[in-house]
């Protein structure tokens, strides 16, 4: 049996923020890369626009070159198809790089990578200074969560927000005119790692850290309103408390405010996604109960309800219904010889014998204590007929119960009625038409099959002696 139509609030969750973010990632990588690629031609040519040097010296080459290699490898479309493999050796060799400069920073006491990166631009006048720490860490951590990414995305995850940290920080210092924060990297170098870091950052949309956070849902659009305001009251708080003279600290502190208003967020989404999940879980399961019969788990009647005014919602016309309403005959004898538990047993396995029987488009449910109604849709009389006893004989066939060592049959009485589309009468007038010929079975000596098409609305038999199915009856 096909189940009906879910309800409108029951929805998959749409992710539109994470769509939206994934032609981002796209923009931003193809921005930092076409930026690197204009500086890095730029100091080739030894004219460099003065707008580079608002704030100190520009990027080292080798800081141009690095960046440029991990936003290639980044690109979502890249225009030459970079296959996997390629892209790992890539984020590789800018792992390598940023390794050997920090070596070069903390252990060796030369400088052979950069000495050799410099001598591509020995005239480049905005030149002066090597890649820093900042920088190589950064570029470092966005490299290696790159590679473990397809391995452990989580973990991958958190690296790259590290990876962000040092970025943030020296944002803070050129955004309040913080002199110690200068030397953390260039103007040009923060701003091609700002593009390059969010732009792997918001690859990790499908992470259980972010997923939750770019939701639809109650809690993912309040966490974006959240992470606005901490981004809106950290740059009111720098502007406020603003020192020229400051050593430092305040910029870590309103970094580190920063980061633990995201990291707080980012942490309690998957537990407010889980809680989430679990309410849709117990809203999908509390309707399912609301429009099931507990017993036989067949539709009720309030779900037979809601299919007729889904179909004849707004003047609409459905097509030809063939209906059914069948009862079980003497059953109060079944509760009053062997008990309830008994009856329950005929009850639910009836139930299961009907739907065996019917087409996934058909409709049964419980209509009552011992009947059951049966739509069958697009079903003309003689189908419907046909049907009525099929269901009658299969059933008077397998299910029985016993008495005194002896098995009883259970038997029904079915009444027929059509609905047509022809606006004559409504679906509900075509089940109260059948529950009249029912009647009338059960007055005729049950266990037969009666029509209500009769001139003048009466019921016209078919009885199980002379009712025999058509080789082109339905089923």
């Amino acid at each position: 049996m096909t189940a009906l139509p879910a309800s409108m609030g029951h929805r998959v969750t749409a992710y539109r923020p994470a769509l939206f973010l994934l032609y981002v990632q796209s923009v931003l990588a193809l921005s930092a890369l076409s930026i690197a690629l204009l500086i890095a031609l730029s100091e080739f040519s030894g004219h460099v626009p003065m707008v580079f040097l608002s704030k100190g010296n520009g990027p080292h080459p080798l800081s141009i070159l690095s960046i440029c290699i991990f936003s290639f490898a980044i690109l979502r479309r890249s225009p030459f198809k970079v296959q996997t493999w390629w892209r790992r050796g890539l984020f590789a060799l800018v792992l390598m790089i940023c390794v050997t400069r920090l070596a070069e920073i903390f252990l060796l006491k030369s400088a052979p990578l950069s000495g050799l990166a410099m001598t591509f631009y020995r005239d480049a006048p905005s030149v002066g200074i090597s890649m820093g720490a900042n920088t190589a860490l950064s570029l470092g951590l966005f490299s290696l969560g790159a590679l473990m990414r397809g391995r452990a995305s989580t973990v991958a995850f958190v690296v790259t927000v590290l990876g962000l940290v040092p970025v943030s920080h020296a944002m803070f210092s050129y955004f309040f005119d913080m002199p110690s924060g200068y030397g953390a990297m260039s103007p040009p170098t923060l701003v091609l790692l700002s593009l390059a870091g969010l732009s792997q950052l918001f690859v990790f949309f499908r992470t259980p850290l972010l997923r939750p956070f770019l939701s639809e849902t109650p809690w993912g659009r309040m966490a974006r309103r959240q992470a606005t305001a901490a981004t809106v009251g950290v740059f009111f708080l720098g502007v406020v408390f603003h020192r020229p003279d400051d050593t430092g600290l305040a910029g870590a502190l309103l970094s580190a405010v920063f980061w633990l208003s995201l990291v707080i967020l980012l942490a309690a989404g998957p537990i407010f996604e889980r809680i989430e999940r679990e309410r849709r879980s117990l809203s999908r399961e509390m309707h399912r109960q609301a429009r099931r019969d507990p017993l036989t788990g067949l539709l009720n009647r309030r779900a037979v309800r809601a299919y007729i005014d889904q179909h004849t919602v707004a003047g609409g016309r459905m097509e030809t219904v063939g209906v059914l309403l069948a009862d079980i005959d003497h059953f109060k004898r079944v509760n009053d010889t062997v008990g309830h538990m008994t009856g329950d047993a005929v009850l639910s396995e009836l139930g299961k014998k009907l739907q065996s029987k019917l087409r996934p488009s058909d409709l049964v449910a419980r209509w009552g204590g011992e009947e059951f109604l049966i739509l069958l849709p697009g079903a003309n009389l003689e189908q419907t007929m046909n049907m009525a006893q099929v269901l009658r004989a299969a059933v008077a066939s397998h299910i029985s119960w016993e008495k005194d060592g002896q098995r009883e049959p259970v038997t029904l009485s079915i009444g027929v009625a059509i609905y047509t589309a022809d606006g004559t009468e409504s679906l509900e007038q075509a089940i109260q038409k059948a529950d009249t010929a029912l009647y009338a079975a059960k007055s005729q000596g049950r266990n037969r099959v009666l029509c209500h098409n009769a001139p003048g609305g009466g019921a016209q038999s078919k009885t199980i002696a002379d009712y025999r199915p058509k080789a082109a009856a339905l089923h």
